[in-house]
């Protein structure tokens, strides 16, 4: 019973320290590929609200209906070019001295047409308690 209460305790923490080492990075990547995906849902669990767009009427649902909008242009651009894009991310930049805010570039690769075409663009995020989220 002993060995089997460490072995939960350890796998615990393990869950712990794996959620928290989501970097900005990873964020950064995995908020583009769940749009990508079409998870608007997903999608718009990673991305910061800021008490001030709360005041202004910018609800999460009304966020997930943006994020929805957009994931399904952007799967209509997928089928366009051959259902194939890639998302990578480079460099990690923080922002100020508690690394509490980061930018990170994300660089998109996919086809139009016979051309590859890829396009890079700075990210800004935000660690909040509940972890890294896009800034808006």
């Amino acid at each position: 019973m002993k060995k089997f209460i460490q072995t939960l305790t350890l796998v615990f923490f393990a869950a712990i320290l794996t959620a928290c080492g989501d970097g900005p990075d990873k964020t950064a990547k995995t908020f583009f590929e769940e749009l990508f995906s079409g998870d608007a849902s997903k999608a718009a669990e990673l991305v910061y609200l800021p008490p001030e767009a709360a005041q202004a009427g910018m609800t999460e649902e009304a966020m997930k209906g943006k994020l929805s909008m957009a994931a399904a242009e952007m799967q209509q651009q997928i089928k366009k070019s051959d259902g194939k894009i890639s998302v990578s991310t480079g460099e990690v930049t923080y922002l100020n001295a508690d690394k509490t805010e980061a930018s990170v570039t994300v660089t998109l690769k996919g086809k139009q047409g016979d051309k590859d075409q890829e396009q890079s663009n700075k990210v800004n995020l935000i660690k909040t308690d509940k972890g890294w989220k896009i800034k808006m």
